[in-house]
């Protein structure tokens, strides 16, 4: 597996993922897609895109993160995501500490990432828990009645 910054010629391809996963809304699509076109604008998005390719450069999955505006080294992970037929092979565990080793090398101090509480969630629950992110807070009925919006956090 090969963990790189996203090229133009992984857009369309990235955007074929985030229409894969099925836990992603219609409206998640549509606001994963938004991102992911912005960060391909790399001087003025502020959004790092990186993906994790095979060694044919089929697409496996990717982590979309920025900086926090108007804080000191904070960092939010917007997206990640893994194909569905590359499930459970450790690739997503290969994007996070990738992205966490970028940050770490311009002295990021935090991570944030914010899910849903709904079951479906459960396993993005467990990824991050497992990698070392805590509750920072939880935010009821943010999405809507009965879905919360947890906030992880991780200090580097």
């Amino acid at each position: 597996m090969i963990i790189r910054p996203a090229i133009e010629n992984d857009r369309q391809k990235i955007f074929s993922l985030v229409s894969e996963i099925k836990n992603f809304s219609a409206g998640e699509v549509e606001l994963a897609r938004e991102v992911i076109g912005e960060a391909f604008d790399l001087e003025n998005s502020g959004y790092h895109l990186m993906v994790a390719v095979d060694q044919r450069e089929a697409l496996c999955g990717f982590i979309c993160f920025g900086p926090v505006p108007i804080t000191e080294k904070s960092w939010d992970l917007y997206w990640i995501a893994v194909s569905p037929r590359q499930a459970r092979r450790g690739i997503g565990s290969q994007l996070l500490a990738a992205m966490e080793n970028q940050l770490r090398a311009v002295e990021g101090i935090r991570v944030y990432v914010d899910t849903s509480s709904l079951a479906e969630y459960s396993a993005a629950r467990s990824f991050y828990e497992r990698h070392g992110y805590d509750v920072a807070c939880v935010l009821p009925d943010f999405y809507r009645a009965g879905d919360d919006k947890i906030i992880f956090v991780k200090a580097l």
